[in-house]
């Protein structure tokens, strides 16, 4: 079965809504009263409940500035390399498994990306009509999809897909929801 999410961003508060469950709640810091591992600075924590009592995972930053997502217990889940805070075209952001497997995602896919060099010539009349018409018009900066894959792969099928209205997919049981959970806050908290 298919794991689709959504982001959430409230005044002081964070959490990603799983299609037919409870909320996951996004806690800046470590859990209450429980320490953690040597050398690790708390990021975020993944919890059921707002307060952060019951966390499903722990994301610090390692001695080496990447993140690491981890169970409660600190058994090591996931690496998540996040590209360089300067935008480039197309970043890269990296999930690092424990047995070995690299997913990347490159901001936009290729169909994603076609599509907008089709529709250009009707996105730039539309902003024409706008200038002539004096109305104020929302930014967009985001690529239509982001599909983290293993790399090599253009065409196969992606372990954690993202569509532009913030809504995250898992198909079967490729990613675990903890990392893809861990993946999507630090995507738009970690800037």
């Amino acid at each position: 079965m298919t794991l689709a999410f959504t982001r959430h961003i409230d005044g002081k508060r964070y959490e990603l809504r799983p299609r037919g469950s409870a909320p996951v709640h996004v806690r800046r810091g470590a859990p209450d009263g429980r320490p953690l591992p040597e050398g690790c600075k708390p990021r975020f924590v993944l919890a059921a409940d707002p307060a952060g009592g019951s966390p499903l995972a722990v994301v610090v930053r390692k001695d080496g500035g990447r993140l690491a997502v981890l169970t409660p217990d600190h058994e090591h889940l996931a690496e998540l390399r996040l590209p360089p805070k300067k935008k480039r075209w197309r970043p890269v952001y990296e999930i690092h498994l424990p047995d070995g497997t690299v997913l990347c995602g490159r901001e936009g896919t290729v169909p994603s990306l076609l599509l907008c060099l089709v529709m250009l010539p009707f996105v730039l009349l539309y902003l024409v009509a706008l200038a002539l018409s004096d109305s104020p018009a929302d930014t967009t900066t985001a690529p239509l999809r982001t599909a983290w894959k293993r790399p090599g792969e253009l065409f196969g099928r992606a372990a954690l897909t993202e569509s532009a209205r913030g809504r995250f997919r898992v198909p079967d049981d490729r990613l675990d929801h903890r990392v893809a959970y861990a993946q999507a806050a630090a995507k738009y908290w970690e800037r």
